[in-house]
C-alpha cells in the first residue's frame, strides 16, 4: 500500500519475463532492518501532512453520510492507536476486526498498522466452523467489534477466548467489551508509524476461496507497499481525483495517494438489494472521477444510468474486476458511460493487480486470436509482475535442478497461471499446507503464486483466461476449459443470464461435459446454445436448464460456485436413476 521506492527498480516484468534482479521481486532476500519508513501506514502519514484539510473519506452509511479530512482521520486513528497501546498491544499482536464499513473501520485499520500490530479480517460469509478455525489459527490477542459483532463474540468459543476486547461504542459497567474505541472528538495527536521489519505481517484476510476452506492471506508491510506502487503505476490518480470504490480494502490505496475516497453502501451478499440509483446520486453529488466495482455492480449501474434522463457522473475511469467479464457486457457499459475509460482488471486477494485492458482493446482482441473459443482477454501483465504459464498439475510443485523449462508450456498453449512480484503474497499465515499447495519457491527464494486459473499468453504478450484449475474437465483424456464453453454459450443467446460448464462423473469418459443454463432460460435459448457449442473445438455431451438459480460465490455474488453446482447435478443424476441421494 505505501512505499517510497520505485517499481522500475524491481526488474523487468511482463509475461514470462526475467528481469536483472528478479530474486528481489517479492522480497526473497529481505533483511531484518526495522524502520518507520517500512511501516505500511507511512504513506498515509505523509499524505495527512501534505493535505491535512482535504477530505480523506466519505462513507455512505445508508441514510447518513460520514466524512473526515486527512487531519481528522489522522487524529481519529491516533486516538485509537493510543487506546490500543494502553491496553497492552504492540508490534506483532493479532487483532480480529469485525466493524462495518465506516470512519471507525479505517481509523482502526490505520491505528493497528501504525503500532506494528496485525489486523485480521474474517469474511462474514464463513460458516461457524470455518470462523472458529480461522480465529484459532491466528491466536489473536485482541478483538475489535461493533455492538452487533460483540453478540457474535459471545456466541463463539474461539472469539470468547480472546483476552483483550474493544467495542466501537460506549461501555456500561464493563459491557459489551473491556475497552472502548469510541471517538470523543479531535485531539492534538497525529498518527505516526512505529518501526517494523519489511516482511512483518500487516493484514491477514481469511476468505473461503474457491476450495471453501479458509486460509489467511498474509499481506506484509512490503506487500502493501508494493501493491500501492503497482496500483499507482497501472491506474494513476491526481490530486483533483475523487475515487469511489466498492472494494473497501482499496480505500487504503487512495488514502495513501492523498485523494478523496467515496465508499457507497453496498451489500455484496445480496445483489438484488444493490441501489444503483442511490450510488449514481452519491457519485454525482461527490463529483467522483474514478470508480472501482465488480461486474454485477457495473451492470446495474449501467442499466440505471441508461434509464434516467440525467447525464452520467463525470467519471473519467471505471475499473472493473473481481469476477470474469464477458464480451457481451461491455457495449452496455460503454453506452451508459460514453465519455469514461472502462478498464477491466485481473488479479486476486494474493496478487492484485496482475493484468488489465481497456474495453475497446478487449473487444478488438477477440478477432485476433482463436475466433471460435478465444477465452477472456485480460490484457498485458502489469510491469511489476512476472507471469508464467505452466503445465496443469493438481499437487504441490517442487522445482528440480532443471528449473522452469520442464514446467512451462509453449506460447499460446493453455496451462496454469503463476505470478511473482513485490505485491504478491508470499504465504498464508501459519498454514504450511496451503503454502505448499499454492506457492512455488525457486532456489533463490523467489516465491511464485499459483492463481488457480488456466489461460495462455498470445503472440502479442496478452494474457487470456480459460477457466479455473479445479474446474477443468477431463473428458476421455482431453482437458476441457469451462470459460471457453461458457463464452460460446453466452454469445449464442442474449437472454441467458448465466451459464456454467461442469464435468460429471462418467464410467466410459471419466467426465462428461454438461453446459448448464440459468433457471428460466427458454427452450429457444437452449437450442441456440446446443448449436453454438456443437461447432466449438471442445466436446459437449449435454445442455440443460437448471431448475434453480445457479449457485454463486458468497463474497461478491458474481462467480459460479462450481463445487456446489456439481454436487446439485450429481444429486439430480442419482434421482433420475432412482437412487436415493446421499
Amino acid at each position: 500500500m505505501f512505499s517510497t521506492s520505485s517499481l522500475a527498480e524491481s526488474g523487468a516484468g511482463g509475461a514470462g519475463g526475467s528481469g536483472p534482479d528478479r530474486t528481489k521481486k517479492n522480497g526473497a532476500f529481505g533483511s531484518a532492518t526495522r524502520s518507520a519508513e517500512l511501516n505500511a501506514v507511512s504513506r498515509f502519514v505523509s499524505a495527512a501532512g501534505r493535505v491535512p484539510d482535504r477530505t480523506a473519506i466519505v462513507v455512505d452509511r445508508g441514510g447518513s453520510v460520514e466524512r473526515a479530512s486527512y487531519k481528522e482521520l489522522s487524529q481519529r486513528a491516533a486516538a485509537c492507536a493510543l487506546a490500543l497501546k494502553r491496553a497492552g498491544l504492540s508490534g506483532g499482536d493479532r487483532v480480529v476486526v469485525m466493524v462495518p464499513v465506516s470512519l471507525d473501520l479505517y481509523a482502526i485499520i490505520l491505528s493497528i498498522l501504525s503500532i506494528g500490530a496485525v489486523a485480521v479480517f474474517v469474511s462474514p460469509w464463513l460458516d461457524r466452523k470455518h470462523l472458529e478455525s480461522a480465529v484459532a489459527e491466528v491466536a489473536a490477542k485482541a478483538y475489535v467489534g461493533s455492538a452487533s459483532a460483540q453478540l457474535l463474540r459471545l456466541k463463539s468459543p474461539a472469539l470468547r477466548r480472546i483476552s483483550v476486547t474493544f467495542t466501537t461504542g460506549r461501555r456500561i459497567c464493563g459491557l459489551p467489551a473491556r475497552h472502548s474505541l469510541a471517538y470523543r472528538g479531535p485531539g492534538d495527536g497525529q498518527l505516526s508509524g512505529q518501526p517494523v521489519e519489511e516482511h512483518a505481517p500487516a493484514l491477514i484476510s481469511f476468505t473461503s476461496g474457491s476450495s471453501g476452506v479458509p486460509k489467511g492471506a498474509n499481506r506484509t508491510h512490503s506487500v502493501l507497499r508494493g501493491q500501492h506502487e503497482a496500483l499507482s503505476a497501472a491506474f494513476p490518480v491526481s490530486d483533483e481525483d475523487v475515487d469511489a470504490t466498492m472494494f473497501p480494502v482499496t480505500v487504503l490505496n487512495s488514502l495513501a495517494s492523498g485523494v478523496r475516497s467515496v465508499v457507497p453502501k453496498v451489500d455484496f451478499r445480496s445483489t438484488s438489494r444493490f441501489d444503483a440509483n442511490g450510488v449514481l446520486r452519491l457519485l454525482t453529488a461527490e463529483r467522483a472521477t474514478t470508480c472501482a466495482l465488480p461486474p454485477p455492480a457495473l451492470d446495474a449501474l449501467a442499466a440505471a444510468a441508461l434509464s434516467r434522463p440525467e447525464s452520467p457522473p463525470p467519471i473519467r475511469r471505471i475499473l472493473c474486476g473481481g469476477a470474469p467479464v464477458y464480451d457481451r457486457q461491455i457495449p452496455r457499459w460503454t453506452d451508459a458511460f460514453p465519455e469514461t475509460e472502462i478498464v477491466i482488471a485481473y488479479g486476486s486477494t494474493e496478487a492484485e493487480p496482475v493484468a488489465h485492458i481497456v474495453a475497446p482493446d478487449r473487444l478488438d482482441a477477440v478477432s485476433d486470436v482463436r475466433p471460435d473459443s478465444p477465452g477472456i482477454c485480460v490484457g498485458e501483465p502489469t510491469p511489476s509482475v512476472d507471469v508464467r504459464i505452466i503445465r496443469i498439475y493438481a499437487g504441490p510443485i517442487d522445482l528440480s535442478a532443471a528449473g522452469w523449462p520442464e514446467w512451462e508450456v509453449t506460447r499460446g498453449e493453455i496451462g496454469e497461471i503463476v505470478v511473482a512480484g513485490p505485491h504478491v503474497c508470499r504465504d498464508y499465515f501459519r498454514n504450511p499446507d496451503a503454502v505448499r499447495e499454492t506457492k512455488i519457491v525457486e532456489p533463490s527464494g523467489l516465491v511464485w503464486h499459483r492463481m488457480g486459473d488456466t489461460g495462455y499468453i498470445d503472440e502479442r504478450g496478452r494474457l487470456w483466461l480459460a477457466g479455473r484449475v479445479h474446474s477443468t474437465i477431463v473428458r476421455n483424456g482431453e482437458a476441457v476449459h469451462p470459460q471457453l464453453l461458457e463464452q460460446a454459450a453466452l454469445s449464442a443467446n442474449a437472454s441467458i443470464a448465466r451459464v456454467a460448464a461442469v464435468g460429471l462423473t462418467d464410467e466410459s469418459l471419466g467426465q462428461r461435459v454438461v453446459v448448464v443454463l440459468e433457471a428460466g432460460s427458454s427452450d429457444e435459448a437452449a437450442d441456440a446454445v446446443r448449436s453454438a457449442v456443437s461447432t466449438s473445438r471442445f466436446p459437449v455431451d449435454d445442455v440443460v436448464v437448471a431448475r434453480d438459480p445457479l449457485p454463486l460465490d458468497p463474497r461478491h455474488r458474481s462467480k459460479i460456485d462450481y463445487e456446489a453446482l456439481r454436487a446439485r447435478l450429481d444429486v439430480d443424476e442419482r434421482e433420475k436413476r432412482g437412487a436415493s441421494p446421499r
